[in-house]
């Protein structure tokens, strides 16, 4: 039975169980494996890229001191825990943009074996335009590129910032990606900006609870933006169990 109220236990449970669903599935498998090539290349592209500006931007001098050689160590492995927690979103939030068609097969392949009479409603539905679909994704991007230049510029903060940088950012991830994954879903739906975020605020707990443990786990490097097609597919089952619990 449903949790008249799911929170973070819900979110992270559905997202795990969404996982070893999708990898279970081979109509799941059939239709992902394009996403998960895309994804990986334009996510490990992004965040190599990424890591070098930093460390370009935080060169050790030869007439730094010690204190200023440690500090800017502190800066590169903050900011570069904010990199592996962003890129692979911001990955993401592109891909959607320019190929919106490969999230959405994905998403309605896993939603067609959960709930088939659904899937069948939202892929008959006839969904945003495609200039409408780029103009919201483009504007989750900006929302969370500013996020995460904030979260970065966190990190300066003397002694809590290397820890409390990387914090913020993983709640902003884990927030950004459960929305991103739900993009073919807001599509179907016609949803507008703000009927979009009015529903994250009301299932704000279970929304970050899916996204957070997601967020670990596209974050490792070479081996996390394998995982993308199957969080694509994974995000059916928050839909089935947390956002329409009583589809059928």
């Amino acid at each position: 039975m449903a949790s008249p109220n799911p929170g973070l236990y819900e979110g992270s449970s559905a997202a795990l169980r969404g996982l070893r669903f999708a990898a279970g599935q081979p109509e799941v498998r059939a239709v992902y494996r394009r996403l998960m090539a895309i994804l990986t290349l334009a996510s490990l592209a992004l965040t190599a890229a990424l890591i070098a500006t930093l460390w370009h931007f935080t060169a050790i001098g030869d007439g730094d001191t010690t204190w200023a050689a440690i500090g800017l160590w502190l800066v590169r492995l903050a900011g570069g825990a904010v990199i592996l927690f962003a890129a692979p979103i911001i990955a993401l939030m592109i891909v959607n943009a320019l190929v919106p068609v490969l999230a959405e097969r994905t998403f309605l392949a896993a939603l067609g074996v959960l709930r088939p009479a659904r899937a069948r409603a939202l892929a008959e539905a006839e969904g945003l335009s495609f200039s409408a679909g780029v103009g919201l994704t483009l504007r989750r991007l900006v929302h969370f590129l500013g996020v995460t230049i904030l979260c970065f510029a966190v990190t300066f903060i003397p002694l809590v910032g290397a820890i409390l940088g990387p914090l913020l950012q993983l709640a902003a991830t884990a927030r950004a990606l459960t929305w991103e994954l739900l993009d073919p879903y807001f599509d179907r739906r016609r949803m507008s900006y703000a009927e979009q975020r009015a529903l994250l605020r009301a299932r704000r707990g279970a929304i970050i609870g899916f996204g957070a443990p997601l967020s670990f786990v596209l974050g490792i490097p070479l081996v996390g933006p394998l995982f993308f097609g199957l969080a694509q597919a994974g995000v059916a089952m928050l839909v089935a169990e947390v956002l329409e619990p009583e589809s059928t």
